[in-house]
């Protein structure tokens, strides 16, 4: 995984600047470009991504869309009757290209934060997420209160160094990639390793590594709470949401959606 998706969401989004291109049509077909649809016609609702895994993403081989928020969007869509339609962008930009009305909801992994609520009105939680503690499978280490005087590691770039620094370790590595972080923790070349926790989950699903154990449980130092964005007019759109939203945590599907991508009963939100 690139720097890019472990520091997203802890960022500010700046101005759009750079051009924004409208992917495939993720589920469904027809519906002419973004916004709803109205009349008779079946609604057509155009989410932006920055097309990242493992949060909202077009699968390559089914032109699919993905992820812990992609599927938890096509389920509401499905029960709500509506098409999807996706709009790439980069992460940076989705909250200038929504409010450009190239789409009508934001649909990334992206935290409800004060700043960003000043811009567009957020969904209810769709789930939490924030960063993972990662031991060999042996190791004894079971929080961070744990962890001073130890061989600790970061990817280069992103918050998770800012947090080993202040850990009191008695070393601190940086890699340049979520790969190489998780083979210095499977050599033993560190004690423990701090990561996006959604990144680090779906790794582990693509790929089991018994060599490797993500503490469990463990409270995030950085927690984060994820919704969806839409304009500030868009008052009706925000209530479909919440509703269809409310329906999906009734159901298994819910739960189902966040063990498929790596995340676990801690990171629901009734």
């Amino acid at each position: 995984m690139n720097t890019k998706i472990l520091r997203k969401r802890f960022a500010a989004l700046v101005p759009m600047g750079v051009a924004v291109a409208l992917a495939m049509t993720a589920c469904g077909s027809g519906g002419g470009g973004g916004g709803a649809s109205g009349g008779g016609e079946q609604k057509t609702i155009t989410i932006a991504t920055s097309n990242d895994a493992p949060f909202s993403f077009t699968d390559q081989a089914s032109g699919e869309l993905k992820g812990i928020d992609g599927e938890m969007i096509n389920a509401i869509a499905q029960a709500k009757g509506w098409k999807i339609k996706v709009f790439t962008s980069e992460y940076a930009t989705l909250i200038a290209a929504l409010n450009a009305k190239k789409a009508d909801v934001i649909v990334d992994a992206m935290y409800i934060t004060d700043d960003r609520k000043k811009q567009i009105n957020f969904t209810d939680p769709w789930y939490t997420e924030g960063e993972a503690m990662v031991v060999p499978a042996d190791s004894t280490l079971a929080s961070r209160d744990d962890v001073k005087g130890k061989v600790l590691g970061a990817q280069t770039g992103t918050v998770f160094k800012d947090l080993v620094d202040s850990l009191g370790g008695s070393q601190v590595k940086l890699f340049d990639s979520q790969a190489s972080l998780l083979a210095a923790v499977e050599n033993k070349q560190v004690d423990a390793v701090f990561t996006d926790s959604a990144v680090i989950g779906y790794s582990l699903v693509q790929k089991p590594n018994p060599k490797l154990k993500l503490v469990s449980p463990y409270k995030p130092f950085y927690p984060g709470i994820i919704g969806a964005g839409v304009r500030k007019e868009d008052s009706q759109l925000l209530q479909d949401l919440n509703s269809g939203l409310a329906d999906l945590k009734k159901t298994p599907k819910y739960l189902e959606i966040l063990k498929k991508y790596g995340l676990t009963e801690a990171n629901a939100v009734k």
